[in-house]
């Protein structure tokens, strides 16, 4: 199977791509490799001292659980010549010609912004996205934090569906909740999940494989448009730490595995070829 790959350039974005390259029956055409923010980005200037320290904590510790979890490396992966460093997306569209020509069979998508329509045209209709938290439950941004604010800690996971052009409202192939255990703290659970999303990749390949051979075309759910909740960037706040860090200390997987607290289960789509 020909594949594509859009994805971000943080550790966890080149988890999926270790177990990718394992599957015998794909083969990479291109990694378009799309430029982040920095993995430990500077708070905001404005912030008060107090909230810059509960900043700084929050992306340490990310950088400590993606270090501890992640450990694929581009470099001796992947032939140089086929990875296209782009830092807008939009500069996809200066690729269509090539991508006609390499004719991917699906394209693999994560941690990069929202594709417009005119993006989507030029990719294949099997565009699939790993997204890092559980559709319909938490849609759009930031969605391994809500759970987590809202002490639902086993409602974070990972979801592979496919793109339409409204946001994670494309069909569900696959979900994943990673196993909570005693001291994880709120990125010991992303990390996971991304981790245990990565292993499942050899089953989206095959499922997509007998759908492409029989031709079953992707079909569409208009009620995940109004189920769960689309969160913006803007809805994130920085205050909203003190919650995790000083009110519950990162320890709400504790208070949930201790029975202090309820957190109710979802209901997860698999693939189980």
């Amino acid at each position: 199977m020909k594949v594509i790959i859009i994805c971000g350039d943080h550790p966890r974005n080149y988890c999926f791509l270790e177990y990718l390259k394992q599957i015998p029956e794909v083969q990479i055409l291109r990694l378009f490799l799309f430029k982040r923010e920095n993995i430990m980005p500077n708070p905001p200037s404005d912030l008060d001292l107090s909230l810059k320290k509960l900043w700084n904590l929050h992306f340490e510790k990310r950088r400590e659980a993606e270090n501890k979890r992640f450990k694929f490396e581009l470099t001796g992966n992947f032939e140089e010549q086929n990875i296209i460093s782009i830092s807008n997306i939009k500069e996809l569209l200066k690729h269509q010609d090539l991508l006609k020509k390499i004719n991917p069979d699906i394209c693999i998508i994560s941690g990069i912004p929202i594709l417009e329509n005119k993006i989507l045209s030029i990719l294949p209709k099997f565009t699939i996205n790993l997204h890092l938290g559980l559709i319909p439950y938490y849609k759009g941004a930031i969605t391994m934090f809500w759970p987590f604010l809202f002490l639902e800690p086993t409602m974070a996971g990972t979801t592979f569906h496919i793109i339409n052009n409204k946001l994670d409202t494309g069909e569900i192939l696959h979900n994943n909740v990673p196993k909570l255990e005693k001291n994880d703290g709120i990125h010991d659970v992303a990390s996971k999940a991304v981790v245990e999303a990565s292993k499942d990749i050899h089953l989206v390949i095959k499922h997509l494989d007998y759908r492409i051979k029989n031709k079953i075309e992707p079909h569409y759910d208009n009620s995940l448009i109004s189920k769960g909740k689309l969160f913006y960037k803007s809805d994130w706040k920085p205050s909203m730490l003190k919650i995790i860090y000083e009110t519950f200390e990162d320890k709400i997987v504790d208070l949930y595995l201790n029975k202090n607290i309820f957190s109710k289960k979802p209901e997860l789509k698999k693939l189980n070829i």
